[in-house]
């Protein structure tokens, strides 16, 4: 296998669903941080 077969086709076969990724980083931060949706929306661009 030539490891260009494993990269995705597109942005959207390589990315999980934003609910998911929202419910990632409010797992991975303490209870009491809190974390606006810009923030939220440019680490799931970045990340993705």
């Amino acid at each position: 296998m030539e490891p260009m077969d494993i990269v995705a086709k597109s942005k959207e076969d390589a990315s999980l669903p934003k609910a998911t990724m929202t419910k990632i980083i409010k797992e991975m931060l303490p209870p009491d941080v809190r974390v606006a949706r810009d923030t939220q929306d440019l680490l799931i661009e970045c990340c993705v």
